[in-house]
C-alpha cells in the first residue's frame, strides 16, 4: 500500500498539471471568461469526471495556477534573502526575473489576467512581505509615513516595469532590467529616505 501512494500522488500531480498547462494555453487564445471546462479537458486529452475530480470549475483551476506561481516566487525570494546587500537588491531581483523570463508566457498571463480579481494584490502583498523591512533597515531613520509612501511607490513601478518588460516580448536582457529595477527602486529611496537621516 505504501508504495502505492507515491505513484497515486505522481498521477494526481501529472493530471493537474496537465489541466493547468491546458487552461494556460487556452488563455493564450481566448478570454479566460471563454473557456469552458470541455474546452480544458479537450485540450488535456481528459474526461471532465477527471476534472471535477480536482477542481470544482475553472476559477479553481486558475486559482491553483495563481497559487502555485506566488509560492515560486516566494521560494525564490527565500533562497537568496542571505544575499542581500545594503544599498542594492540585485541578489533578489535576478532570480525574480529570471523566473519571469523563463515563465514568460504563464506570468504574462497572470500579470494582464482580468478574471483574477486579487493577484496583482497578493503579488503586491508578497513585495511588501519581503521587502518593507529590508528598506526600512537601509533607512533606519527615515520617518514612518515617508518610508510607507517610498515603498509603495517603488513597489508599483517595479510591478509596472517587469509587466512592460513581459508585454513587450522582453526586448531588454534580464541583467538589464534588473539593473534598471534596482535603481530605480534604490534611487527612489536615496532620495527619499536618505535626506532624512
Amino acid at each position: 500500500m505504501k508504495e502505492q501512494e507515491p505513484k497515486q500522488d505522481r498521477r494526481i500531480r501529472r493530471t493537474q498539471k496537465l489541466l493547468k498547462d491546458s487552461l494556460i494555453e487556452l488563455m493564450q487564445e481566448k478570454e479566460f471568461k471563454n473557456i469552458s471546462v470541455k474546452d480544458i479537458t479537450e485540450r488535456a486529452d481528459l474526461n471532465r469526471g477527471t476534472f471535477y475530480l480536482h477542481y470544482s470549475d475553472t476559477y479553481h483551476l486558475l486559482q491553483d495556477i495563481e497559487d502555485e506561481v506566488l509560492m515560486n516566487f516566494q521560494v525564490v525570494i527565500d533562497n537568496y534573502k542571505h544575499s542581500f546587500q545594503p544599498g542594492t537588491l540585485l541578489p533578489v531581483l535576478i532570480p525574480i526575473i529570471d523566473y519571469l523570463g523563463e515563465n514568460a508566457a504563464l506570468c504574462h498571463i497572470l500579470f494582464e489576467n482580468n478574471a483574477s480579481v486579487d493577484f496583482m494584490d497578493r503579488f503586491h502583498r508578497l513585495l511588501h512581505q519581503n521587502g518593507f523591512e529590508l528598506i526600512r533597515a537601509m533607512f533606519p531613520d527615515a520617518k514612518e509615513p515617508i518610508l510607507s509612501c517610498c515603498f509603495e511607490f517603488s513597489a508599483y513601478g517595479l510591478i509596472g516595469m517587469l509587466t512592460q518588460w513581459l508585454n513587450s516580448g522582453q526586448p531588454l536582457p534580464k541583467k538589464t532590467i534588473a539593473e534598471l529595477a534596482d535603481q530605480a527602486v534604490m534611487g527612489t529611496a536615496e532620495h527619499l529616505l536618505a535626506a532624512q537621516k
